[in-house]
Parts: structure tokens; C-alpha cells; sequence
């Protein structure tokens, strides 16, 4: 089976880039892209993010600071860079108008061009789990370094920086620890998750720099978010292998538990045109749930350890109509036999009618191999 394009892409622990192109519940297409020659748990892919917006090209971060950029039409690496700075693993890497963007565990976000022009640091304020970019505005967070967003555009001004929430019933300070972030589509909202069980929405249009939402999934430390399919609605994923359907709205409500999870889930995507939620976990595995009946549609062994997802937009689990070129080379090919066979006519009488029919048999013009005993 020749695939035209991918639908989701994963990363692994040992370096691993794969394209999976899943069709079907029980049909699946995995493919080794990079790495599998290289491959070492010292440098894994951490971070993998759609470059411009677009769905053309994918971004791609190591844990030794190598940068990678994929083309999906070309189906080629474009660009590789292995300058390091700060310490610690990528966590975040995006591109927008030509601008690259990066970010390290020490908390230093560089912005540069492939030709190492206009280079800019933006120093966070501590230590970084995750950086995100959307149409010019960078969110960082990480362990007690709260929420701040950056404009691309001023060389990185800073736009918003969260207060942390107020003190709980025993008056003691709630620990800070952002884990990811995903934007909300048609807003300035931007939703967090805490490893402390947390989900935040923060509203930078607004005076208030605490959250417009907090509800907590309880005993659980999450990971991931995306947004979801359904609006105002996110996906979170926990360490302890536990995926949930969260309500933005109002105060927020923690909705649909999906299950089949054995180890803890490090990274989550979802289709924006169909009900699906794509996940990687500890487990090795990769698994299609319904976002509505919760149904594990489909998990497939990866043999890798999974670090981080990356889903197209509009995936779906529908068959795509396409001619590959093995199939137009295979169709030439029996336009051609066709061609040079003879069609031979063999009169036969039904003995019990007495009509007699005609019978054609297609023989080739060429004479048939002897093989040799």
C-alpha cells in the first residue's frame, strides 16, 4: 500500500519519527520516517509543533537542542540545526513568517532565522515545561513560573503574566506548576493544566490576571491538553494514565473518564472536523478514542516509548479516494498483456437445445517459457 499523506505523526524516546496514516478501526499504516539508523534514548524528540499555522511543514525538538524541520508534501527534512543554548531538553519549538522559535528547560526562548539572523532571547523568569505559539504570541510556563504570554511581533514584549490563585481553605499557598497549554480557536483565552490536577483559562482581553476558569481533576497530576472537536471543551491527559473530557464553561465541569490506559499519558491531539482523540502513553501503544461514545476505537503497539503526538486538523478515520503510482503502473501493465493476447473462438453445441454457443479464449501472442527442471 503506497500512502499519499500521512494523518497523525508521533516521536519517540530514542528519536524515532513516525507517520501513521489510520484509515480504518482495524486498518493502520505506520511508517519509520527518521532516526531508526540513529536511534538513542539520549535524544529524544520532546517537542513537535505544525509550522505557520499551515499543516505543510512539522517542527521538530530534541532533547539535545537539534532542531528539525519536515516537509509533508516533499516528504523530506528541509533544515537541521544543532546550535544549543541554555541547558536542559527542547520544550517547545514553533515557526511563523519565517521566524523560528524555541524553547529550553532552563526557561530561555530563542528566536531566530535559518540564517542566524536577528537572533532574540526571551529570559521566562524560571523553569519551563512547555512552550506553545499561535499567530504570534508565545505561552510559556513550567514549574513555579506561572502563565506568560510574548509578542512575537515587538521582538518579545511581554503581553500577560498570571497571578496565581488565591490561598486555599487552610490558607496556605497553592503551588504553581505548569505543565501544557493549548489556545482556545476564536479568542485570546488560553487554557493550562498543572501538575497538580488543574485546568486553567486565563482571559488576557480582561483586567484579571488570575483564571476566569479553575476546576481540578482530583489525585490526578496532568500532562497534556488539547483542544477539542467539541466546543469550548478540552481533552487532559494525567501521569497515572487517566484522559478526561473538560468543560470550559461557567465554572467548568470534569465530564467523560476514557479508558484502555496502562501507563501514564504523555501527549494528546484531536481532530477539529471529526470526534477523535488521538493519544501516545508510557505504554508504548497509540490510541484513537471517540471524543462523544468514549469508545476505544483503535490501539496499535508502537515498540518505541512515545513521547509526543501531532495530528492533522481534519483527521478522520474514512478511506481517502487516491491512484497511487503503483496502482497506474499495475493498470498500464494489463492494458498492456491485454493488448498482446489473441482472442481464439471455440464453437460448442449444447446437446439438449441443439444451439450452439461460442466460446473465447484469450491467448498470448507470445510463446510461453520452458522451465527448466
Amino acid at each position: 500500500m503506497k500512502v499519499p499523506f500521512y494523518n497523525a505523526y508521533v516521536g519517540s524516546a530514542s528519536g524515532v519519527f513516525k507517520g501513521v496514516y489510520a484509515v480504518h478501526k482495524s486498518n493502520i499504516f505506520v511508517k519509520n520516517i527518521d532516526g531508526l539508523k540513529n536511534a538513542t534514548n539520549k535524544n529524544p524528540i520532546t517537542s513537535m509543533s505544525w509550522c505557520d499555522g499551515a499543516e505543510d511543514e512539522i517542527m521538530i525538538g530534541y532533547g539535545s537542542q537539534l532542531v528539525k524541520i519536515y516537509n509533508v508534501q516533499a516528504k523530506t527534512f528541509t533544515f537541521s540545526d544543532d546550535k544549543k543554548f541554555g541547558e536542559g531538553p527542547m520544550v517547545g519549538v514553533s515557526k511563523f513568517k519565517g521566524l523560528l522559535m524555541s524553547a529550553v528547560e532552563s526557561g530561555i526562548v530563542r528566536m531566530w532565522r535559518e540564517n542566524d539572523v536577528d537572533v532574540v532571547t526571551i529570559e521566562s523568569g524560571g523553569h519551563l515545561d512547555r512552550m506553545r505559539h499561535k499567530d504570534g504570541v508565545i505561552a510559556t510556563g513550567g514549574k513555579e513560573n506561572d502563565l506568560k504570554l510574548w509578542d512575537v511581533h515587538t521582538g518579545g514584549k511581554k503581553l500577560f503574566a498570571a497571578k496565581n490563585v488565591r490561598h486555599d481553605e487552610l490558607e496556605l499557598r497553592v503551588p504553581i506548576w505548569v505543565t501544557d497549554i493549548a489556545f482556545i480557536p476564536d479568542s485570546k483565552k488560553v487554557a493550562v493544566t498543572t501538575k497538580h490536577g488543574h485546568v486553567r483559562v486565563y482571559d488576557p482581553s480582561t483586567p484579571m490576571r488570575r483564571p476566569v476558569v479553575n476546576v481540578q481533576v482530583p489525585e490526578q497530576a496532568l500532562t497534556c491538553i488539547a483542544y477539542s472537536y467539541k466546543d469550548h471543551h478540552v481533552i487532559v491527559g494525567s501521569g497515572t494514565g487517566q484522559m478526561n473530557l473538560v468543560d470550559l464553561r461557567s465554572k467548568g465541569l470534569v465530564m467523560n473518564k476514557y479508558k484502555g490506559f496502562v501507563g501514564g499519558i504523555k501527549s494528546v491531539g484531536c481532530s477539529l472536523s471529526e470526534p477523535y482523540i488521538i493519544s501516545v502513553s508510557l505504554d508504548r501503544h497509540f490510541r484513537i478514542h471517540h471524543l462523544l461514545t468514549k469508545e476505544l476505537v483503535f490501539k496499535e503497539y508502537m515498540q518505541s516509548k512515545l513521547t509526543c503526538v501531532l495530528v492533522k486538523s481534519n483527521f478522520d478515520l474514512t478511506p481517502e479516494n487516491y491512484n497511487s503510482d503503483e496502482d497506474l503502473v499495475s493498470d498500464k501493465e494489463e492494458k498492456e498483456e491485454s493488448a498482446g493476447e489473441e482472442e481464439t473462438v471455440h464453437p460448442t453445441l449444447n446437446l439438449n437445445t441443439g444451439a450452439t454457443t461460442e466460446k473465447r479464449i484469450k491467448s498470448s501472442s507470445s510463446p510461453k517459457k520452458k522451465h527448466k527442471s
